[in-house]
């Protein structure tokens, strides 16, 4: 493999990856984790490919004047190839536990109460100060949870990627053993 190819591809890579990752995070920002929507996103950003303006698109044009054939194939994985396939996150999964958990912690508070006798007032406090304290902390366990889901649906689609990146390489690996 040509070091001098491969390193400048490997700078090029890691640039082109960022900036489609920080593209997709600003997608996930507006809540709008489409997939359709991320794979115009990857289209976008594969133009850092085609520009002559880019590091990416001289990287290849360098490429193409010594390799055209493998050039061609590799503009054409880049450009044309290159697609997210469908891993749809659900953020609504634990939508009900935000009711459940209180409620039944309130349950138990009013079982408790009533196991140990209690009537009227103390009866009302040990029912709703379990479920007052529980919405909250419910709330914000599943606000960590969708967001902790939402990273990991973002290093998917990332992951993706790697496919892509190995074909390349064993292009540029091909291209300097003939």
């Amino acid at each position: 493999m040509s070091e001098i190819y491969y390193e400048e591809f490997e700078k090029c890579w890691k640039k082109f990856a960022t900036r489609l990752q920080g593209q997709i995070m600003m997608q996930v920002k507006k809540g709008m984790l489409i997939h359709s929507s991320l794979n115009l996103i990857l289209a976008d950003c594969a133009g850092f490919w085609d520009s002559r303006h880019s590091e990416g698109g001289r990287w290849l044009d360098k490429y193409e004047a010594e390799y055209p054939e493998k050039a061609g194939i590799v503009r054409d994985i880049l450009l044309k190839d290159m697609k997210f396939t469908g891993e749809e996150g659900n953020p609504s999964r634990y939508g009900a536990l935000k009711y459940i958990v209180p409620v039944g912690s309130a349950v138990a508070g009013f079982a408790v109460s009533g196991g140990i006798g209690a009537s009227g007032l103390v009866r009302a406090a040990c029912t709703v100060v379990p479920a007052a304290v529980a919405y909250p902390v419910t709330l914000n366990i599943m606000k960590m949870k969708a967001e902790d889901g939402k990273k990991e649906l973002i290093r998917a689609y990332m992951n993706q990627l790697d496919k892509y990146k190995l074909s390349i390489e064993s292009i540029l690996q091909d291209s300097e053993e003939k």
